[in-house]
């Protein structure tokens, strides 16, 4: 049983996913997949990685060890986590909306954007022009229109760090994926 694709990862559950190699790379594949992929296919992918040959070569052997241990034991760990769907039917593993959740633990953020200092800078200076405003007779240039040019502009600052913010929790972060 699958929870809501709304609902949060605790950061315990979030580790403990994120420990096994084969979920990263599951995870990983889903992150570069628009529509799921199958099952069968997750498997083929992954086998080749961990036994480093291509997939003509691999054995029957290896391909059906891999299968299992996603289709019994990762597939089933993610899915109880809400990160993942699964169609038994077509074979298919879909991401949820928590899968950036997910990959927000890899992301290295140096030195965040002065969103707050800008903002802050947009009032002090739009302030001060509708005090000019206000205060000299700048002929067809009224108070009123300084104040809509104001708030047009920290309307646009707010649409920019809102589509800055959108962008940055997208999939600009990628899970890695190693060799075992």
């Amino acid at each position: 049983m699958s929870k809501d694709s709304t609902q949060s990862v605790s950061h315990d559950a979030a580790f403990d996913l994120l420990s096994n190699a084969r979920r990263r790379f599951v995870l990983r594949r889903l992150q570069e997949s628009d529509d799921g992929i199958e099952l069968g296919e997750l498997a083929t992918e992954l086998s080749t990685l961990e036994n480093d040959v291509p997939a003509e070569e691999l054995s029957s052997k290896q391909r059906k060890r891999t299968y299992v241990s996603l289709y019994q034991t990762h597939i089933p760990k993610l899915e109880d986590a809400g990160i993942v769907t699964y169609d038994g039917d077509s074979g298919v593993v879909r991401p949820t909306d928590c899968l950036d959740e997910l990959a927000a633990y890899f992301r290295t953020d140096p030195v965040p954007f002065p969103w707050r200092g800008l903002y802050l800078s947009f009032c002090v200076v739009g302030l001060t022009l509708y005090a000019v405003a206000y205060q000299v007779d700048l002929g067809a240039v009224q108070p009123e229109h300084v104040g809509l040019a104001v708030l047009v502009a920290i309307a646009l600052l707010s649409l920019t760090h809102y589509a800055y913010v959108r962008w940055r929790g997208r999939s600009t972060v990628r899970i890695p994926v190693e060799r075992t």
